[in-house]
């Protein structure tokens, strides 16, 4: 999924440019620290509680009567979908994007001036995601949904569709793993600055 993507870039970059000068406004620099790792946290609760939801899809892999049945669960979950987003993502990106704009803000001068423009555009981005990361699910969801009636439907391709579904499956929670992993990673590396 692309927006999973430019997430972890996003947070990679914001990461790297923080982690440069350290000890120059340092209380400043250990609270956007702490604000990055808070968010770091949302998201990693968030996707955890996807991957946890999807334990009984993969379970279903061998069954495709029950796989059917369980895309359909999934699809309709509202919960997940819900979680998928981190809560109060957008809140949180703001008010970092607001204080680095902004020339009474220690915030601001706590980062190298040249690359402040790159944390500002990886922020917004970052903010940008509600959408996008509602969307990218959406398509997830309504192709599993697809799945399910192929499956439903026709009895000899049940198999191939099970498998198809499978393959979607591990190509999507290969993706949510990959930035969850980039989320953690760049939490610890802002605990070095705290």
């Amino acid at each position: 999924m692309q927006v999973l993507e430019a997430l972890k870039q996003a947070i990679k970059v914001c990461a790297d440019v923080v982690k440069w000068g350290a000890g120059v406004q340092e209380p400043t620099r250990k609270a956007l620290a702490n604000d990055l790792q808070a968010i770091c946290a949302n998201c990693d609760a968030a996707y955890d509680a996807v991957l946890i939801r999807l334990v009984p899809i993969k379970n279903a892999f061998s069954d495709p009567v029950k796989l059917a049945v369980e895309l359909r669960a999934f699809s309709a979950d509202s919960a997940t979908r819900a979680s998928f987003k981190p809560d109060h993502l957008c809140g949180q990106v703001d008010e970092l994007l607001i204080r680095l704009s902004s020339n009474l803000d220690p915030l601001k001068y706590s980062i190298d001036f040249r690359r402040i423009d790159d944390v500002r555009q990886y922020l917004a981005r970052f903010g940008n995601f509600d959408g996008a990361i509602f969307q990218s699910y959406d398509e997830l969801v309504a192709e599993l949904d697809r799945i399910a009636t192929q499956i439903q439907t026709s009895a000899s391709d049940a198999r191939e569709r099970a498998r198809y579904a499978e393959h979607v499956i591990q190509d999507f929670e290969s993706d949510l793993r990959a930035t969850q992993s980039a989320v953690r990673h760049a939490k610890r590396e802002m605990l070095g600055l705290i």
